[in-house]
């Protein structure tokens, strides 16, 4: 495979110059509401004093640092254009989007990125493995969703949220589905993924649910009633034995201690528990490494 940006530091020759540019902006950056000498620069970085001002000198002829009458460094009017165009960048799927689509190609299984934005989550960013053995990464033209933080929907959203959080969701829900949707949720954060038993149609049921608000209680009510009848929600640690069934599993993205999105494998199949376990431990390290990737 050929070598891309996106491999390993240790696959890839070192490049000191460029860590050293790097390592002046990012001094520039974080102190961009005071003013820096060259004699700082060298101080905080420890580039030696020639090295430093090369550095500076170049960015300055690049319009990313701008040197005053008195010699004092801030950043520059191109670097700071540069970066208001940056910060309009989807920051959470530039970070989780590899990830999804190197998950797609170890498992050969669709997979997409789900946001949150409030209460609503945002689906984006669907990956198909490609029909070769060796897969390569499509993105094929699928709408982008948004469904309600709802339960029993989302629920790696909310297994990690605060009690407060949590109770609220809860309560959401029709009395009976409580009890199973609080161990569910345990069961969730203990191994790190949610497992999706409900089918589509069962999915768009309990979203138009959230659009009956005209409708009588007693019927609105009975429909609650109906889903719940249909709907297994998600798999308790006893129930993952011999052959299950999973459209889909996914694993938290953090931006701190917030869920702020989730990885999402689509085997929608039905499968050996063992195979389902191997894969939500898969999608899970995926997600991992996307919050890693996000942290920076």
């Amino acid at each position: 495979m050929t070598g891309t940006v996106g491999e390993r530091a240790t696959d890839r020759q070192s490049s000191p110059p460029t860590r050293r540019v790097v390592e002046v902006m990012k001094l520039l950056v974080e102190a961009s509401s005071d003013t820096l000498t060259l004699a700082d620069v060298v101080r905080a970085t420890g580039i030696p004093r020639g090295t430093a001002h090369a550095i500076v000198t170049q960015l300055c002829d690049l319009g990313w640092v701008t040197r005053h009458s008195d010699n004092s460094l801030t950043l520059g009017v191109d670097f700071l254009a540069t970066s208001r165009r940056a910060a309009r960048v989807d920051i959470v799927a530039a970070a989780a989007t590899p990830h999804v689509a190197a998950l797609v190609e170890s498992t050969d299984i669709p997979a997409f990125l789900a946001q949150r934005r409030g209460d609503t989550i945002t689906v984006t960013d669907h990956l198909a493995p490609g029909p070769s053995p060796s897969p390569t990464v499509t993105s094929p033209a699928a709408p982008v969703r948004h469904m309600e933080l709802r339960p029993p929907l989302c629920r790696e959203f909310i297994a990690w949220a605060d009690d407060d959080t949590r109770a609220a969701w809860l309560n959401r829900a029709p009395a009976d589905q409580r009890p199973r949707l609080t161990a569910v949720l345990g069961a969730i954060r203990e191994r790190g993924y949610s497992i999706e038993r409900i089918t589509d149609h069962h999915r768009a049921i309990i979203d138009a649910l959230g659009d009956l608000d005209e409708m009588p209680a007693q019927v609105r009510a009975r429909m609650v009633d109906l889903v719940s009848e249909l709907t297994a929600i998600d798999y308790l640690p006893d129930e993952l034995v011999d052959e299950v069934g999973a459209v889909s599993l996914g694993a938290p993205i953090f931006d701190g201690d917030v869920v702020v999105a989730a990885l999402v494998s689509c085997p929608d199949r039905t499968m050996p528990a063992a195979r389902v376990t191997a894969l939500g431990d898969a999608v899970r390290r995926a997600a991992a490494a996307a919050t890693a990737a996000l942290a920076g």
